[in-house]
């Protein structure tokens, strides 16, 4: 049996229709969700409906592949890659969402199958994967099991004990080859870019002696874990992170601005990790995704006494378009723009 992932064609409209129909008709639920929430008779219009570019309500970004058996050129499966987690995600649905057609169980397709999932989440830089199945699927679980998934809990979700497990995808030796890589934020690396946030502004912060004492709102001190989680949560900002050697070195978020502008927000790299390009290479991102949201302008605040950053953004196509003083700042804010 030899397996493949294939996105959804006009090529394919026969097979991935024959497993449907197939599937529909035992009445059973088709999992993953994506491949039955509209209509495949109108198979031009379920092709645009697999993949969500940009996420919406509660809806994250997410890939969906079908899984093609060459031998006999046969759907057998398919599979949902979330791009990110968010908390109700975390919660009961994880990374992955995967089936396989009645008639081909009990074959090993699903191990396989997620093993090929897999390896399109390391393409797209999500290095832990978390996967998520009813207690009472033994199978599904032995799948992810297969694939080095370790159970960290269970949990009660409507009524439906749900294990949760993680697999990591990459080994320490591999970290030096892995490629760099600009994707969104997970919920459950909130801890980690508070961290690179705190750091990165740090630097700024021992610079031009600002401290927790004199300057408690200053980004450095006042960036907390239940603060990312709001804006990520409540705030819908999206959030971008830069994985450099399989960790994340970067970090950006957009907030939506009632002048129909968006604004780059907490623009950081560790300090072990500058001069190597990265920040302009956010910075490009964050311009990139402005379009893809309908914006063209983009505004950001600096510290206006930070000269060297202030010339950075210039060099980068932002101008200055004026300066405000607040009494809880020691410093006075700049704000710059550029058109998208």
């Amino acid at each position: 049996m030899n397996l493949k992932l294939i996105k959804a064609s006009e090529n394919y409209e026969r097979q991935i229709a024959d497993m449907l129909d197939e599937w529909y008709a035992t009445g059973e639920k088709i999992v993953p969700y994506a491949i039955r929430i509209t209509d495949y008779h109108d198979f031009r219009h379920y092709c645009e409906s697999l993949e969500v570019r940009i996420p919406f309500e509660n809806v994250v970004s997410c890939s969906t592949f079908f899984c093609l058996d060459e031998d006999r050129n046969k759907v057998v499966g398919a599979v949902n890659i979330r791009h990110f987690l968010n908390e109700e995600l975390l919660r009961d649905g994880g990374h992955i969402g995967d089936g396989v057609r009645p008639s081909e169980r009990g074959k090993g397709i699903g191990s396989k199958m997620i093993s090929l999932a897999l390896e399109e989440c390391k393409k797209a830089g999500i290095y832990r994967v978390l996967m998520v199945c009813d207690k009472d699927n033994i199978a599904s679980a032995k799948s992810i099991i297969n694939n080095g998934g370790v159970l960290e809990n269970e949990v009660d979700v409507d009524g439906v004990v749900q294990q949760r497990y993680w697999i990591n995808l990459i080994k320490d030796e591999e970290k030096e080859t892995l490629p760099d890589i600009i994707r969104r934020m997970s919920i459950e690396e909130i801890p980690e870019c508070v961290n690179v946030i705190r750091k990165a502004f740090k630097t700024v912060a021992d610079e031009l002696g600002f401290t927790e004492e004199n300057a408690p709102r200053f980004t450095a001190f006042a960036t907390e874990e239940k603060r990312l989680w709001y804006q990520f949560c409540v705030e819908k900002k999206p959030m971008f992170v830069f994985m450099h050697k399989g960790s994340i070195a970067g970090y950006y978020s957009l907030a939506m601005l009632e002048n129909g502008s968006v604004e780059l927000n907490n623009l950081s790299v560790l300090p072990e990790y500058r001069h190597l390009g990265i920040g302009e290479k956010l910075v490009n991102d964050a311009i990139e995704n402005a379009k893809a949201l309908g914006k063209d302008k983009m505004e950001i605040g600096i510290v206006e006494e930070n000269v060297r950053l202030r010339n950075w953004y210039e060099k980068l196509g932002f101008v200055h378009t004026g300066t405000k003083k607040f009494n809880f700042f020691p410093f006075t804010c700049g704000y710059m723009e550029r058109s998208v």
